[in-house]
């Protein structure tokens, strides 16, 4: 029997959400979520290498728990370490047993996700794990922490990937493919489908093609193998323009290595916002993502959504599900990134597709869907019980 509240009505089913961070990219799911439960997003704030602006969707309710936050580097590609942050979510002891979710949902594989199971085994409600890693991302990954993900995989009965990468690294760990409901990271298609109502008159006199990247500038994103790539192509007498969208640590010397190199035509333009970036993708002939390592890449959602043709690192998550494979490259081999970079500047790549683009909207219903028909499941196992 569903409990009810003080003037008789049906209470809605709660869910419990357990994140490290809220990403503003996971808002269109979580605002869909609460329409549909009493959502409560659980989190441990902010991390120190991030620069969100969250604008929370009425109707969200999100809670930041206590939680001990520890630095560390991450070897990813080509000897290139990055700056990540482990979370111990202690304030999920109390806040879980407070809030007496209907249904769980944790992301990733840590301690987080272990108080998240054990909690939804003495409280009897359904366990979701939300898994974006591939084979690459997590090909370090050892020990007791094998060990942890091998056990979730054993025991927890419905995961969410997000890409067929994702999937493959959750088939490799043992998970049955009947427990994985695959989606995709999502952008709001709105923000980037419509032109808007800006131009880019600085760009009426600088050499086309336009090349553009977009990211962190950090080692890991592989922006200086970019910069190395298009030094070789101005040796060879070719003329175009890069644009550099986004601020980090690295941008410095990014300067500087593009100044040593001689090129004429490179601008790092800062951070911009969606707007500004949406034109700046309809402006590009290419966007180059040339990463080491990424889970995913929702810059290639972006670019794809405004109709640019992209040129993709094979270490995002979103290659395989987004591109065709002459659009996709090897950042840490010379001669594919020369070849790749070739046929960018030549015009010679793929159109982009975004029938391939699952919507925030549709990655919602699916996951709203599932969880639906878990609560039934888990309601009427207990009724027989």
């Amino acid at each position: 029997m569903n409990p009810v509240t003080n003037n008789g009505k049906q209470r809605r089913k709660r869910l419990a959400v357990l994140v490290n961070t809220i990403a503003p990219y996971r808002l269109p799911i979580y605002e869909a979520f609460s329409r549909e439960f009493q959502t409560l997003v659980l989190h441990g704030g902010s991390e120190a290498n991030r620069n969100w602006n969250l604008d929370i969707p009425g109707g969200l309710e999100t809670q930041k728990v206590l939680t001990v936050k520890l630095r560390r580097q991450k070897i990813t590609s080509d000897n290139v370490t990055d700056t990540r942050f482990v979370h111990f979510n202690a304030g999920l002891l109390w806040w879980i047993p407070a809030f007496r979710p209907d249904v769980i949902v944790s992301n990733e594989m840590g301690s987080r996700t272990i108080l998240g199971f054990f909690f939804a085994r003495l409280l009897r409600v359904p366990f979701w794990v939300w898994w974006e890693g591939t084979p690459y991302t997590e090909r370090y990954v050892r020990g007791w922490k094998l060990r942890v993900r091998r056990f979730l995989a054993r025991h927890v009965e419905h995961w969410a990937s997000f890409g067929n990468d994702s999937t493959k690294y959750l088939r490799e760990l043992g998970v049955p493919e009947e427990n994985i409901l695959q989606v995709q990271n999502c952008v709001p298609h709105e923000n980037f489908e419509r032109a808007p109502d800006i131009g880019e008159k600085d760009l009426d006199g600088e050499p086309r093609p336009i090349l553009l990247a977009v990211g962190q500038l950090i080692a890991r994103k592989g922006i200086v193998r970019l910069i190395d790539a298009c030094g070789r192509q101005s040796a060879k007498g070719r003329q175009f323009t890069l644009l550099i969208a986004g601020d980090g640590p690295r941008r410095k010397h990014l300067e500087t290595t593009a100044r040593n190199l001689g090129l004429e035509h490179v601008h790092f333009l800062s951070h911009q916002s969606q707007e500004r970036l949406n034109s700046l993708y309809r402006h590009s002939d290419a966007f180059i993502f040339p990463t080491l390592e990424d889970v995913w890449g929702l810059v290639v959602n972006e670019a794809i959504l405004a109709g640019c043709p992209v040129l993709c690192s094979r270490y995002a998550g979103c290659a395989e599900d987004l591109l065709p494979p002459q659009n996709i490259f090897d950042p840490l081999s010379q001669e594919s990134f020369d070849l790749a970079l070739d046929a960018a500047i030549e015009g010679r790549l793929a159109p982009s597709d975004p029938a391939r683009l699952i919507s925030c909207d549709e990655v919602a219903r699916r996951l709203i869907v599932a969880l639906k028909l878990d609560l039934e499941e888990s309601v009427a196992g207990h009724a027989k019980a």
